[in-house]
């Protein structure tokens, strides 16, 4: 019965995004209590104004090709959502991502405001679920391939590591396309049997729209890439100098690690997860620990921007719509 109360207890906790803001504080805290302030405060500044403000240009307009790619994917059954409006709606989802737990918050912000402009909801849906899992899978895959390119270089025990993960990854793929050719188990929870529709459709779709999802997936490789790129030029100027398939495997893992939905848009954890992964390349926390609260600034300015582009996009949706509609009003009276 205790048991019981302390899971509740801590479930409702969870839930809170009160919770999640004070996990991502008391992570950010301890960071800073432990770190060398000054040490810290030198790596940032290492990175001029220019080249800062360089890195939220080139972010925000990066996501252009994610906003392209969820389009794509939306529209697999018909036109269901006009490019601007999913213009709108993508930034008003990397918005939401600064004050929503994980980054899989964000993704439902955009459906959510992307139904109202559209009668397809189960399109808008599936899409979304569709572009998220396109853009774990290019995580993946640029791990897989950096880990190739440079198994010299990783320690034994890291090696081991990626081949448990993999073997992991390989069971649940292959498990995933079982669920294809099992028949519908009635007496599972009803979330787990929504979650097993939700896989099939979107497997479905990948099966009948291979030209969409190898463009959008060649999408997700490219913006995954180049924010990894923008990542080396800030560590590079703070003085971190590795492998650059180092780079490719480390950042995609700590990315990974802010879809735990533990905190607020996966602050402090990515941080954590990307100083300890450095650290066994002989990177100082100092080092990784300021890149990371300095790609945390580059988030946090691109999400500003995201909810002005939303913003500007909207007074403009509704000028037009005005507008339209005083001119059939014309006509009629005409």
């Amino acid at each position: 019965m205790i048991r019981k109360r302390i899971f509740y207890l801590l479930k409702n906790l969870w839930q809170k995004p009160v919770f999640r803001i004070a996990i991502s504080l008391a992570i950010i805290a301890f960071l800073l209590i432990k770190l060398p302030l000054e040490e810290l405060w030198s790596t940032v500044t290492h990175v001029s104004v220019f080249l800062w403000l360089f890195v939220v240009a080139a972010f925000v307009m990066g996501h252009i090709v994610g906003v392209i790619k969820w389009n794509l994917l939306v529209n697999l059954k018909s036109k269901a959502l006009p490019f601007t409006v999913a213009c709108r709606c993508y930034y008003a989802g990397l918005f939401a991502n600064l004050c929503l737990p994980s980054l899989i918050g964000g993704d439902l912000i955009r459906a959510g405001i992307a139904i109202k402009h559209s009668n397809e909801k189960g399109a808008l849906i599936l899409g979304s679920l569709l572009d998220r899992f396109l853009d774990i899978c290019a995580l993946l895959f640029i791990i897989y391939i950096a880990a190739m390119i440079s198994p010299a270089v990783l320690a034994a025990e890291d090696r081991k590591l990626l081949v448990w993960l993999f073997v992991f990854l390989s069971v649940a793929f292959l498990f995933t396309i079982s669920l294809l050719f099992f028949p519908f188990i009635n007496f599972l929870p009803k979330k787990i049997n929504e979650l097993i529709i939700r896989t099939r459709n979107i497997i479905f779709h990948l099966i009948r729209n291979p030209q969409r999802a190898i463009a959008a997936f060649g999408m997700a490789l490219f913006l995954q890439s180049g924010f990894i790129l923008l990542n080396i030029l800030l560590g590079t100027t703070c003085g971190i100098h590795i492998p650059l398939s180092i780079w490719f495997l480390a950042w995609p893992l700590a990315k990974l690690s802010a879809l735990i939905p533990i905190s607020i848009g996966g602050l402090g954890v990515r941080e954590i997860a990307l100083a300890v992964i450095l650290e066994r390349f002989s990177v100082p926390y100092t080092h990784s620990v300021g890149l990371g609260l300095l790609w945390e600034t580059i988030l946090i300015a691109g999400g500003i921007i995201g909810g002005f582009i939303y913003l500007f996009l909207s007074k403009n949706f509704r000028a037009r719509e005005d507008f339209i509609a005083a001119r059939s009003l014309n006509t009629v009276e005409s």
